[in-house]
């Protein structure tokens, strides 16, 4: 084998199976550095009792029950101060959207159900993105400074059975109380409204009696609230083995964000754990195409200082988030109060931008070369959709308009291709010249190409120039929201999953039962392609040229379809173009010829 020819398969290995096919191993999101304006702290030496592995695996058991102690007795302790006062009937409150359906827990005011209206599972219904199995409990809680109140175990008492909100109505609210003996109330306040996703929850403390004073005594000053989810999120696609590896958590403190991948849990505890101190951004879940967030509000645009802890649960394999914010004062009765936006809902550049936070940095657009390709290509996606509604002729239009823009780089690649076919017979006769001394005949080579003014990597030279911007299609093709549930046309009804025709009934090793036809049709024009394009490896590139088609068979089997789909037209333009310029193009050197 040639050197141009293993340098071919060297490329070809390189950019479609490390950039694709081990694209979440080899190119995860980038790990955060040590935030330059936090500091990384130890789990296990926090003042504010941080939840361990050990306490989150607890959880999953029955919640606790707590030893009520009348509203009006006398207390001594702490504990005592932050008992629940009287029982509460554990309930359900369902909240009716637009956009979606949810259900809350009055144990520990928890959102226990979330349908997305807007998007359909592929087994039916709505999506849920809310896990059956998990967590009995969350992880909320009220830090003193001398003592925690567990307000994920209490039993609120709601001011409503039920939330209905219809388009063009106002913003609704849920008071969710609950009293202690100390003479503290716990309100968790729910501000939802019918037009977006996200739902603003407040943590209020107050006064209620005259033990408060007393209690405030024996816990010390409220200091932070705890916001956590350790539900997990829920897959929401067909295609398992493409959106699995997509689970994952992320933390934003100080102007960088740190992701921990699902599939540590397989491993361990410890691969999906991390916590940090500093300017707290957000936290939260995400799976392809939707995410579970909490964004910490910026009063008045200014920083504020807390924790976030990010975790999992090994047995259910469910990863977690908690934000530890400062406890301010309120009004009135209000002892301390705290708030975090939680959105729920899809990945759409625009609304998770509409919080000011960078929230829509956190997106999987590659890594941070590619980032600012995969943002051109899904705003010129954007731009393409107000006139063309069908997302698979956009992508058509995307594959034309890139193999235009490399056209001049083709055209230089295939004539010098050609020519490197003209000098083949003085190359072999070198070859044979100088056999027996190598660094003859390395300059005796060089002479020759420099001679006949042709370059023996140009072949290669649009592979790797286009490179990035395939990446980036991927990223943007394989991670936008907006092509899920879009058709094409024909038996192409989703360009966000592969184009199955049919399930056979049978699997076959790699590819599965599903009977895709995008990824065949661009093996044949793949194949046909290689006909027409000049080669100077003999035998054994004719091999390759042979092989690859059915090598590329099983790296995009199971792909979306927009993204095969990309690719096919691109096969078909090269073929095209290659053979135009082939045909024209002079062999040996030369100036070309009108």
């Amino acid at each position: 084998m040639d050197r141009r020819t293993l340098l071919a398969f060297l490329l070809i290995f390189i950019v479609f199976v490390t950039f694709q096919v081990a694209n979440n191993k080899f190119f995860p999101p980038e790990e955060m550095a040590a935030v330059a304006d936090s500091t990384l702290v130890d789990l296990t030496q926090t003042t504010t009792e941080p939840v361990t592995a050990a306490q989150g695996a607890a959880q999953t058991a029955a919640p606790t029950e707590f030893a009520e102690i009348p509203t009006g007795s006398e207390v001594t302790n702490a504990a005592q101060a932050l008992m629940q006062a009287n029982a509460v009937a554990e309930t359900l409150v369902k909240v009716d959207s637009p956009l979606y359906q949810l259900e809350i827990d009055t144990r520990g005011g928890r959102v226990t159900s979330w349908k997305g209206l807007k998007y359909d599972h592929w087994e039916g219904g709505p999506i849920q993105l809310i896990p059956e199995t998990g967590p009995k409990v969350g992880l909320d809680a009220l830090i003193f400074r001398g003592a925690e109140l567990d307000l994920a175990n209490l039993v609120y008492e709601a001011d409503k059975p039920s939330i209905t909100m219809s388009e063009g109505s106002g913003a609704v609210s849920l008071t969710l109380r609950a009293e202690t003996a100390g003479g503290f109330e716990v309100r968790k306040i729910f501000s939802f409204r019918p037009d977006v996703y996200g739902i603003e929850v407040d943590y209020v403390l107050a006064a209620v009696s005259g033990q408060a004073n007393q209690a405030l005594s024996l816990t010390g000053t409220p200091e932070e609230f705890r916001f956590g989810w350790n539900q997990g999120i829920a897959p929401t696609e067909r295609n398992q083995k493409m959106e699995l590896p997509a689970l994952r958590s992320l933390a934003r403190v100080g102007e960088d964000i740190e992701y921990k991948k699902r599939d540590g849990l397989k491993k361990s505890v410890e691969k999906v754990e991390g916590q940090w101190r500093g300017s707290v951004h957000y936290a939260g879940l995400q799976s392809k195409y939707f995410t579970v967030t909490g964004i910490v509000p910026q009063e008045q645009g200014e920083p504020v200082e807390g924790t976030i802890r990010i975790s999992g649960e090994v047995e259910t394999m469910t990863q977690s988030w908690a934000i530890d914010v400062p406890a301010r004062r309120g009004v009135g009765d209000e002892i301390a109060v705290a708030r975090l936006d939680l959105y729920i809902g899809p990945q759409e550049t625009e609304l998770l931008r509409s919080y000011g936070q960078g929230l829509e940095e956190s997106m999987d657009l590659g890594f941070r070369i590619i980032r600012p390709l995969s943002k051109i290509v899904l705003m010129g996606m954007d731009f393409l959709h107000r006139y063309i509604s069908n997302y698979g002729l956009i992508i058509i239009i995307f594959s034309v308009l890139s193999k235009l823009a490399f056209y001049p780089l083709t055209k230089s690649s295939t004539e010098s291709m050609k020519k490197m076919q003209g000098v083949q017979p003085k190359l072999k006769a070198l070859q044979e010249k100088y056999k027996n001394d190598k660094d003859k005949l390395n300059k005796a080579t060089m002479d020759l190409y420099k001679e006949e003014k042709v370059n023996p990597l140009a072949g290669c030279l649009p592979l790797l120039v286009q490179s990035p911007v395939f990446i980036a299609l991927y990223q943007a093709l394989n991670h936008t929201i907006a092509l899920r549930g879009q058709p094409l046309g024909l038996w192409i009804t989703d360009l966000s999953q592969p184009d199955a025709i049919a399930t056979m009934p049978f699997e076959l090793p790699f590819l599965g039962s599903d009977l895709n036809v995008l990824p065949i049709l661009m093996a044949i024009a793949m194949y046909f392609q290689t006909k027409f394009t000049p080669s100077t490896g003999g035998g054994q590139m004719a091999a390759m040229n042979t092989m690859m088609p059915l090598f590329m068979v099983f790296i995009f089997y199971n792909m979306p379809s927009g993204l095969v789909l990309y690719w096919l037209i691109n096969t078909l333009m090269q073929g095209y173009q290659s053979w135009r310029i082939s045909r024209d193009a002079p062999a040996g050197g030369g100036t070309q010829t009108a």
